[in-house]
């Protein structure tokens, strides 16, 4: 039978008549009864109980004594209870207050005092428990922005430390580019004319100089753009410059059969160094097609990219399916500088964090069923 109130009472009272009179009072809550305190706990450790109404006067085990254990109990202790009296002796009445109750009620009672104090504390508890709730909630919210700020007044030190170096590493890397350019046109030259003899067509010695070179010659690149500051912020259309990422690496992404799917607001903008995010793009589709080339079995190879803004926080969600990804090395990609002593750091891999941090941005990494998901958040 359905009840006016959903709430549930738990009634604790030895005479079955004032059982009775109590029940046909509260006939539109759903009311369970107990004629012992021992029934009472029983039913209190299998139940989940609104409010409790408790007689003192009791066989074997008290009402003041069944009011100690409930408050005791961590899963009970928050339930209000209301004592059902027929002693109205000051000091009994402080006695309960004392142990916990919340309000007594002298006995005979009227029905409208009971039905009126039971509502009180019903609401009093309703609202009591979303105060709690909504401190746990507040409490997360503050933890996690404390997380945030922390996290970025960290980059803010980074970002220091970077300045104080920018301009000598930018030279030292432009310095660096231009013999190693006439190093590879060397090498290109020397492959043109030794390609048609047979002895050097058996020996890659030149073929992996040649590659190293070209490694190295990235790492360069990376460099100066890391370090060059002249380049101003600007308000970049995020669609455009992942348009752009793509278009350096459609040869790739077509051998290979790869889809790549783009969601969300292809008008958000974001204000950031339009080299920098293409960086960001190109390098993550870039990681993806490196893992692809182990995925030779997989079929359906796909990579999602979308766009969202909430709260004034723009996302950046970017996965793909090659599920051959090794954690420890991802999270190698993203540490310290401590990971450059990895003989596959990859430089430019690395600079996607930088970039985003340097922005003001966080980034984080998860290993899903299929594949490895991408979070960049940036606060407008």
């Amino acid at each position: 039978m359905n009840k006016k109130y959903e709430n549930k009472i738990l009634l604790v009272d030895d005479d079955p008549k004032n059982l009775q009179v109590a029940m046909n009072i509260l006939k539109d809550y759903n009311v369970i009864y107990a004629q012992s305190g021992e029934k009472a706990l029983e039913l209190l450790d299998k139940n989940k109980f609104d409010l409790i109404l408790l007689d003192v006067v009791m066989p074997i085990m008290d009402g003041y004594y069944v009011c100690s254990k409930i408050k005791d109990n961590e899963k009970t202790k928050k339930i209000p209870i209301i004592f059902l009296t027929v002693k109205d002796d000051e000091k009994d009445i402080v006695k309960g207050f004392e142990l916990g109750a919340v309000d007594y009620i002298v006995k005979p009672f009227y029905s409208e005092v009971l039905l009126k104090r039971v509502e009180l504390h019903l609401k009093l508890a309703s609202a009591m428990n979303k105060i709690e709730q909504m401190n746990v909630n507040l409490n997360e919210i503050v933890n996690e922005q404390v997380m945030q700020l922390r996290q970025k007044d960290e980059i803010i030190v980074q970002q220091s430390k970077i300045g104080a170096m920018a301009s000598i590493i930018d030279v030292i890397s432009l310095q660096w580019k231009q013999p190693l350019d006439k190093i590879k046109l060397y090498l290109q030259s020397l492959d043109l004319r030794l390609v048609n003899i047979d002895e050097f067509k058996s020996d890659d010695i030149f073929r992996k100089t040649l590659d190293e070179i070209n490694k190295l010659d990235e790492i360069m690149d990376d460099f100066h753009k890391f370090f060059n500051n002249q380049k101003n912020k600007e308000d970049v259309n995020l669609k455009v410059s992942l348009d752009n990422a793509i278009f350096s690496l459609k040869d790739e992404l077509n051998d290979f059969n790869i889809n790549l799917n783009i969601k969300g607001d292809n008008l958000l903008l974001l204000n950031i160094v339009f080299d920098e995010i293409k960086h960001i793009f190109h390098k993550l589709i870039s990681k993806s097609i490196e893992n692809f080339k182990i995925s030779t079995s997989l079929e359906n190879k796909q990579i999602d990219v979308d766009f969202e803004e909430k709260n004034g926080i723009i996302y950046i969600i970017y996965s793909d399916n090659a599920n051959n990804y090794d954690k420890n090395q991802m999270e190698r990609y993203f540490s310290t500088s401590s990971s450059f002593k990895y003989s596959n750091f990859d430089f430019g891999f690395y600079l996607v964090k930088v970039f985003v941090e340097k922005n003001f941005g966080l980034l984080s990494v998860e290993k899903t069923e299929d594949g490895i998901k991408y979070i960049i958040r940036f606060d407008k």
